[in-house]
């Protein structure tokens, strides 16, 4: 028989014990008490196993250990026990069985499940040898009472600890402290070994835990060496004496660095004091970091106050427009009237401009037919001048006769002292040549008169040909213009931004060198939109206009600030507009704002890709409502006889303007497309 005694802490002077009767049985030249009851169990054929048929003794002692006492022990797996469970009593017990019963199991048991070796053991040459054949895995747990006055942590395993112990068939294993309801509290044997060694539990002790071979060794040993060995093992002198020498080895070796360390304390002690100012250093420098951190704070205070501030003037304002509603709704009124007016007389316009269209037209025709007449007339004048001038050469000739005659008159008066016989004679000639001055002055009064009609003519003639002239003056310069502007389409070809003016290529590229925007602006807008015919070039300008096209989008007011900064180093005249709008990545959903018409639509004529722009047109036009009909009469019949829901406006090809409801069409002042 085999008998696993547990140590206990406290003792009584006079124990008291009950036995039971056993008989020496010889077996392997050994006695060993038998139990009678067992015998006869085991004549009867029952499998062996070890007896629990445990002694449970009276007051042994005055004293009842607390702490520390094996209070159970469960195998299971293990060696030759398949599921095993024995509850110790308060003292002393016995574990009587065969041979081969599985009595030493149980002390094996203990001895692993509390940390032991399979070495110490003396059973197996590894853990794996002590699970059962054929098993997977083995599980030890041992119950150890925690109670009294020095129990091992108390609040987290109660009244007892559980040890539990697990072994696989492959020689792992996995330690797990648990409470007295089962409650895992820790998986380290560090713990294990914290909890035995406050119990003062000595596992590998042999007088703590004594097995069969170490017992037969002892006691049939006659070596003295192997005596002493085994009381030094017994009271851990061996140990201590190990010990003892990795003190004194750890000793030196910490002498040794000692010295070492102590002549580098100079070095040691710059490089503190170096430390400890970087370390001042450091310390300037969060505070410095928490000041700047303070200031930005004010910061965005501050400028949340600003906006607050411009919140409650916009709130003001618009509180005052408001109160001035009514009187705007009067105006507006007004307005109305007026525009009725003013369409009367639109209209009344467009009747002038038709006639005046016609007036035109027939004037151009006039003016060839005065042109032809011109050139006419050019010759009939270089032809009177001609006439002009022999007139005048015949004039001087008559004139120089009249003087001849005149001469010849007077010296006729002169001769009147002669006879008698030349009065007929002198009479007669004097006659003929009063009737040939008088012929000469109506030959001149006849060419003075045609010399100023003439004259007449020739002015006339003349201011036609300055009129002409001006006209010409006119035309050359508006062909001049298209020449330049023709030129300048054709030096821009290869860069659009130049439509835009010379000097947007420049503020375009300033913008995306700059890095201080929080999101970068778009624009031109019109550089954002392509055309998909390029029929609606001239209706698209005239739907967003002049200032829309070369217009920026800035996402805040510090962006604005700095496009606007921008433009007055770039821009030498007049600058585009500026437009403040949040930034958003997903454009507008205008299913639901889409017109209900089969006509197109705005966005059915453009394509805008980028998502700020197209929102950017919405938010600044309405495009979402323009219908694009390319002819005038339809877009009548579409806007004015059922004006399809959602469609406001519609622009004709030729950019001419139609508003839902009404059958007025407003001429676009454009003739042609210049982005």
């Amino acid at each position: 028989m085999e008998v696993s005694l547990k140590r206990t802490r406290e003792t009584s002077d006079e124990p008291v014990y009950q036995s039971r009767k056993f008989k020496k049985v010889r077996q392997n030249e050994y006695d060993h008490p038998v139990d009678e009851e067992a015998r006869d169990d085991e004549e009867d054929g029952d499998q062996p196993q070890p007896s629990q048929t445990l002694s449970q003794y009276g007051d042994m002692g005055a004293n009842t250990p607390e702490n520390g006492i094996v209070e159970s022990v469960e195998l299971k797996n293990f060696m030759c026990h398949q599921n095993l469970k024995i509850d110790f009593g308060e003292k002393i017990n016995f574990v009587l069985g065969r041979n081969g019963s599985g009595k030493s199991a149980v002390m094996t048991g203990i001895v692993v499940g509390l940390g032991g070796s399979a070495a110490h053991t003396n059973r197996a040459l590894s853990l794996k040898g002590l699970v059962k054949k054929g098993c997977p895995s083995a599980t030890v747990t041992v119950r150890l009472r925690n109670s009294g006055c020095d129990p091992f942590r108390h609040d987290q395993f109660g009244k007892s600890v559980l040890v539990e112990r697990k072994i696989t068939a492959d020689g792992g294993g996995q330690y797990r402290l648990k409470s007295h309801d089962g409650r895992t509290v820790s998986v380290k044997k560090e713990d294990l070994l914290h909890a035995l060694d406050h119990f003062n539990i000595q596992v590998n002790n042999p007088v703590s835990l004594l097995n069969q071979d170490t017992s037969r060794n002892f006691l049939h040993s006659s070596k003295p060496g192997d005596k002493y060995k085994l009381f030094m093992k017994a009271t851990q002198l061996e140990q201590l004496s190990m010990d003892y020498q990795l003190i004194l080895e750890q000793r030196d070796t910490m002498t040794t660095t000692f010295h070492q360390k102590k002549e580098g304390l100079p070095e040691l002690q710059r490089e503190v004091v170096q430390w400890e100012e970087k370390f001042k250093n450091l310390t300037q420098l969060d505070r410095l970091a928490e000041s700047k951190e303070d200031l930005v704070h004010e910061i965005a205070w501050a400028q949340v106050i600003g906006l607050e501030r411009e919140r409650d003037k916009m709130a003001r304002e618009i509180a005052k427009m408001e109160r001035g509603v009514p009187k705007y709704a009067n105006k507006v009124e007004q307005c109305k009237l007026e525009v009725v007016k003013g369409e009367t007389s639109i209209r009344g316009l467009e009747d002038d401009l038709n006639a005046v269209n016609q007036e035109a037209e027939e004037l151009q025709k006039r003016q060839r037919e005065v042109e032809e007449d011109l050139k006419k007339k050019k010759d009939a004048r270089s032809k009177a001048k001609r006439d002009l001038h022999e007139i005048e050469h015949e004039i001087h000739g008559e004139e120089r006769i009249r003087n001849e005659l005149q001469n010849r008159l007077e010296e006729m008066q002169n001769m009147s002292m002669k006879p008698r016989e030349n009065e007929q004679m002198r009479r007669r000639a004097q006659q003929e040549l009063q009737n040939e001055v008088t012929q000469l002055q109506n030959d001149m009064a006849d060419s003075q008169k045609q010399k100023t009609n003439l004259e007449s003519n020739i002015d006339q003639t003349v201011e036609q040909l300055h009129q002409i002239q001006r006209n010409t003056e006119c035309s050359k310069q508006q062909v001049d213009r298209c020449t330049r502007e023709l030129s300048g389409l054709e030096r821009n070809r290869g860069d659009k931004l130049q439509v835009y003016g010379d000097w947007m290529p420049r503020l375009v590229s300033a913008i995306d060198k700059e890095r201080n925007f929080h999101k970068k602006p778009r624009g031109p807008l019109g550089r954002y939109l392509e055309l998909r015919d390029p029929k609606w070039a001239l209706a698209v300008e005239v739907v967003l206009g002049r200032g829309l096209l070369p217009a920026f989008c800035c996402h805040d007011q510090h962006d604005l600030q700095i496009v606007r900064r921008l433009m007055n180093t770039c821009c030498p005249r007049e600058k585009p507009a500026i437009i403040k709008q949040t930034f958003r990545d997903q454009r507008y959903n205008i299913a639901r704002a889409r017109p209900q018409s089969d006509q197109s639509t705005f966005f059915d004529i453009v394509e805008c890709r980028d998502p700020v722009v197209f929102n950017a047109l919405i938010d600044q036009r309405g495009v979402e409502s323009i219908l694009m009909i390319e002819r005038a009469d339809v877009a009548k019949r579409v806007m004015h006889i059922n004006t399809p829901h959602g469609a406001k406006e519609a622009f004709t090809q030729h950019g001419d303007q139609l508003f839902g409801g009404t059958n007025r069409l407003y001429s676009g002042r454009q003739d042609r497309a210049r982005f």
